[in-house]
């Protein structure tokens, strides 16, 4: 990773976790699991086929406060196809959640590049779950500024802006969402502003005898600047530890 990845990640840990150390002990747990996926579907792109998808997150809650620090990847089961590695930081307080995370992507076993995907996330309500989201690339500024017809700013800070909306139809949960790119990148391959995700999510958690889950979930995704359709599924096995 490069070192100004790094140090990004840092001081934003350090940031997200200042009003905790005001405060008294909070709640520490770990939750460690993986995914079976069919297809890796990802803001309206299908980046690879059946893959695994092992985890590892460290939360911490105390009042309004919670913040998460993980490490998420994917290994395509198909010799060659893309496979990542991440790191992630996220703040949350109340319904206001900031996140950074570094893609490290590989292709076969060939490292490619890392990106820093800075989020920030605003829920209504309990009662309104209904989620804007903004994700902007930031650490691109270098390259955008090699371009020789001058400075472009959505090539330094390619972006990704989503509306979802969570709901509950008997035993079964849904995320039904709505994405759209707001300028061209060469990040996300697009020419210009449009919808690139229209994506329904449907799937079940199973708790299991020994305090293990086992979610469920189907998936359809549409972009519509492509004009493409995907699909898959997920298995998963978790479990978590008060710390």
């Amino acid at each position: 990773m490069k070192k100004n990845n790094v140090l990004a990640i840092l001081c934003t840990l350090l940031i997200a976790a200042a009003p905790l150390r005001a405060q008294e002990s909070g709640a520490w747990s770990m939750t460690v699991g993986a995914d079976a996926v069919s297809s890796y579907l990802w803001r309206g792109s299908s980046l690879a086929g059946p893959s695994l998808q092992p985890s590892a997150y460290f939360d911490y809650e105390k009042g309004d406060w919670a913040v998460s620090l993980g490490a998420w990847g994917s290994k395509a089961l198909k010799r060659g196809d893309y496979n990542e590695w991440d790191l992630s930081v996220e703040a949350t307080w109340r319904n206001i959640t900031l996140s950074l995370a570094n893609y490290r992507e590989y292709y076969g076993a060939e490292f490619d590049d890392n990106y820093l995907d800075l989020g920030l996330s605003f829920t209504l309500s309990e009662d309104i779950p209904v989620t804007f989201s903004w994700y902007s690339i930031i650490n691109q500024y270098e390259s955008a500024a090699l371009i020789p017809s001058g400075y472009r700013w959505n090539e330094a800070f390619p972006s990704y802006f989503e509306v979802a909306y969570d709901f509950s139809l008997s035993v079964v949960d849904f995320t039904v969402a709505a994405g759209m790119l707001p300028f061209a990148s060469d990040y996300y391959g697009n020419d210009d502003f449009g919808p690139c995700n229209l994506n329904v999510v449907a799937g079940h958690e199973f708790e299991l005898s020994n305090g293990a889950t086992l979610p469920v979930s189907g998936q359809v995704m549409y972009n519509p600047m492509w004009r493409e359709c995907f699909w898959g599924v997920s298995v998963g096995y978790y479990f978590s530890i008060d710390l």
